[in-house]
């Protein structure tokens, strides 16, 4: 059967991530691979995992094993509160949603908000996974530069300031202000207040994407930009992948009452519920008070690697390139003075068994201002394969 004839148009026209293509190269025995995003899985607290899954299956399994509320299990809910306010964001429990994932946060932002040719407004290089998102709903997906500061909100606000004069203001703005995702940048708190000012002027919605911020090396803690959010314009989601485990698939959204009761409706059509064991597997974990141990042990792990990263591209590539040393997370963002695409170069990388993720798999179009770059992740190599993997593509390029 010719399946082709039976496709919607959206499937066909969707391009598969780059990223997850270039992963299972990676999987490929003596490969360096500086290029997923996964946290190491030495970080995983498996020992601590298991007491959770005995305890929570000892106490109370029907009730784990059975469906739960499309919100979430509400002593996830109230973990997740105490977790929030801590970091300053004040919630109530009905203003957060337990989802499957950031991804399906990211999925139901764009089900409730998007219609068909509708503006988004991204970070120009952005994650590739939200990217995919949006082209499957049919956005017009626009870029705004990030320099050493994060997002240019200047650049931003002229934007929406054109749009707005011709009466089409953007759904939304998508933004990862902290240790972004792929360039490693923190948005600053100047610009964080800005962005929310330009949100009350043209009453827009900011989509905060959040996964990275309790994984700092080095800087001072910058509150979130949901946390100087009064009146209801942020969305904010985060996620149990980078600090836990992905496996479990449990991340979190934190938005207005009234956007979180259109989003539990269309999560229910999408798979009823997150996972109640899961929810309860971390409920019990955040219970217990491993969080704060478990941090205390991974951040020293990441720092150290983050830091050979740091230092081998700088004896390595030298003035050959503009390089920002992230704070945080787990990425490095490359750009080569050279005007050269390093797509073009990637099957030599590999060929020397090295992988990265060229610029332009971080934008919306064929921008020419990222096709100079690479992302580079020091979360899951060991050290050693660190410097061996950036002395080659040092070489390389």
């Amino acid at each position: 059967m010719d399946y082709n004839k039976i496709f919607s148009d959206g499937i066909v026209s969707l391009p598969p991530s780059p990223i997850r293509e270039l992963l299972k190269v990676s999987q490929r025995p003596g490969v360096i691979s500086l290029a997923g995003g996964n946290p190491s899985p030495d970080t995983f607290p498996v020992e601590d995992l298991k007491i959770c899954f005995e305890k929570v299956m000892g106490e109370k399994p029907q009730k784990i094993l059975q469906y739960s509320p499309t919100e979430g299990l509400s002593e996830l809910i109230e973990a997740v509160r105490s977790l929030s306010l801590e970091d300053g964001i004040k919630c109530e429990m009905d203003n957060i949603l337990i989802t499957t994932g950031s991804q399906q946060g990211m999925d139901l932002v764009c089900k409730i908000l998007l219609n068909p040719g509708d503006e988004v407004i991204v970070e120009l290089p952005t994650y590739p996974g939200s990217l995919h998102t949006l082209r499957s709903y049919k956005a017009k997906i626009t870029g705004v530069p990030v320099d050493e500061k994060g997002i240019n909100v200047n650049l931003l606000e002229d934007i929406i300031r054109e749009r707005a004069m011709k009466g089409k203001i953007p759904k939304f703005i998508y933004t990862i202000p902290t240790f972004q995702n792929p360039s490693g940048t923190t948005l600053s708190e100047e610009r964080r207040k800005y962005i929310i000012q330009i949100a009350k002027k043209y009453e827009i919605i900011v989509v905060e994407d959040d996964p990275y911020s309790k994984l700092r090396y080095s800087g001072k803690f910058i509150k979130s930009i949901k946390s100087y959010d009064e009146e209801g314009f942020v969305i904010y989601m985060n996620s149990f992948s980078k600090i836990f485990c992905p496996g479990v698939r449990v991340a979190w959204m934190i938005a207005d009452k009234e956007i979180i009761k259109k989003m539990i409706i269309a999560k229910q059509g999408m798979d009823l519920h997150t996972s109640s064991l899961n929810q309860a597997i971390i409920a019990e974990f955040l219970k217990q008070g491993k969080l704060k141990s478990h941090l205390d042990r991974i951040v020293p792990y990441y720092r150290e690697k983050c830091d050979i990263m740091v230092k081998t591209v700088n004896e390595c590539f030298g003035n050959r390139i503009i390089f920002t040393s992230p704070e945080g997370g787990f990425f490095s963002w490359i750009t080569l003075k050279q005007d050269i695409d390093t797509k073009e170069f990637i099957y030599k990388a590999i060929e020397r068994g090295v992988v990265y993720v060229p610029g332009s798999s971080f934008g919306p179009g064929e921008e020419k201002e990222l096709k100079s770059s690479l992302r580079l992740s020091f979360a899951t190599v060991n050290k050693n394969d660190i410097k061996k993997g950036i002395e080659i593509l040092s070489e390389i390029f």
